[in-house]
């Protein structure tokens, strides 16, 4: 036989390759010696030998197992199992065992899952509100449609429509009324003795043949409750009160922006262009209700912290936006959403201004 290449210490008994390849090939068969034939030719007689090796050792004679071996065996069978059942068992003393530090440990890990999870948690409110919020705006542009099909395409422009005025921040300052035809635009009316509010009209035509005369206080847009008009809706059956606000709106009331119309022109729901028709609150107008003078031009509505709004179109799209200036403006002007431009065609932060011209997006609530 010829030595395997690492050759075991001399005197050991050792297997040729051809050996411990019948050997290997007869423990697989279970040492069958009719399955000898499935070996090559030259193998048969190695086989043949192995096998009868193993016969010789089936009647080597060899005593009885010791019962004391089983039993030893089985006892520490018992004993692991008991070991076992026992760690899993709390152990009360155990208790005593933690350390401060132990404490200490597991509430930092609490503080930061807690950490992690809150940031998440707010995410998901806000997402979940803005969402809301748009479709309580797919609601409300479902009414303006309606209603336009039913009233020549017009925009609802009445405020406090019986005691729905209620459902407003503010009561408005006067009610729409119908004017004559040709009547103009007047200017503010002069201040009484007895202190009463100086009222500023603005007329615009809904249809030909008929102006409808819009009423604020003298001063800024903070003192009007333009988005009362939408109240009309409510009124009739277009859509429910609660289209008319969102959710992520701390007054809990109609808190939605309504576009102004421009001088002369036609409040319609069609326009040539695409304008924005309501949109979050403006927060130049909570600032300036609030005693405050607006700092910046770009800030976002405080409906959802300031993150954006949403903005309902005329086209009936509704859009988020992360800022309140329109890039696409048809007159070819960044156009700010908040402010409304003076004849003179600048955007005035102080509000007191009308839209002049039918491109220029202004709301207000």
């Amino acid at each position: 036989m010829t030595q395997p290449s690492s050759a075991p210490p001399p005197g050991e008994p050792t297997l040729c390759d051809a050996d411990m390849r019948v050997l290997d090939f007869l423990a697989e068969h279970g040492f069958d010696a009719s399955k000898v034939n499935l070996l090559p030719e030259a193998d048969r007689p190695r086989a043949l030998a192995l096998v009868r090796q193993m016969q010789v050792l089936d009647q080597y004679p060899a005593d009885a197992a010791d019962d004391s071996l089983v039993d030893a065996t089985l006892a520490r069978i018992d004993r692991w199992e008991a070991a076992n059942e026992a760690s899993r068992r709390l152990d009360r003393r155990g208790i005593a065992s933690f350390r401060l530090s132990d404490f200490v440990s597991i509430a930092a890990l609490i503080l930061v899952g807690v950490g992690v999870m809150l940031p998440i948690a707010a995410r998901v409110r806000e997402q979940s509100l803005t969402t809301v919020c748009g479709n309580n705006m797919r609601a409300l542009q479902a009414g303006l449609g309606a209603y336009a099909r039913n009233n020549d395409g017009l925009l609802p422009a009445v405020a406090s429509i019986a005691s729905f005025g209620s459902l407003f921040d503010r009561s408005p300052a006067a009610p729409p009324s119908i004017a004559a035809p040709d009547e103009r635009m007047r200017g503010p009316a002069l201040p009484t003795a007895d202190g009463r509010i100086r009222i500023q009209t603005q007329v615009f035509n809904p249809r030909p043949g008929i102006v409808i005369r819009l009423h604020r206080p003298v001063g800024d847009w903070s003192g009007a409750n333009h988005s009362a008009h939408l109240a009309l809706l409510v009124a009739q059956d277009y859509c429910n009160v609660h289209a008319l606000r969102c959710p992520a709106c701390a007054v809990g009331a109609p808190c939605f922006a309504y576009r102004v119309p421009s001088r002369g022109e036609r409040f319609v729901l069609e326009t040539p262009s695409r304008s924005v028709v309501v949109a979050d609150a403006n927060p130049m107008i909570d600032m300036l209700r609030s005693g405050r003078v607006p700092d910046s031009r770009a800030m976002s509505s405080r409906n959802h912290g300031g993150s954006g709004q949403n903005m309902l179109f005329s086209d009936g799209s509704i859009d988020w936006r992360t800022s309140p200036i329109l890039t696409n403006s048809p007159a070819s002007f960044m156009d700010n959403i908040w402010l409304p431009r003076d004849p003179e065609g600048r955007e005035r932060m102080d509000l007191k201004a009308w839209p002049s011209h039918p491109a220029d997006n202004f709301v207000a609530q």
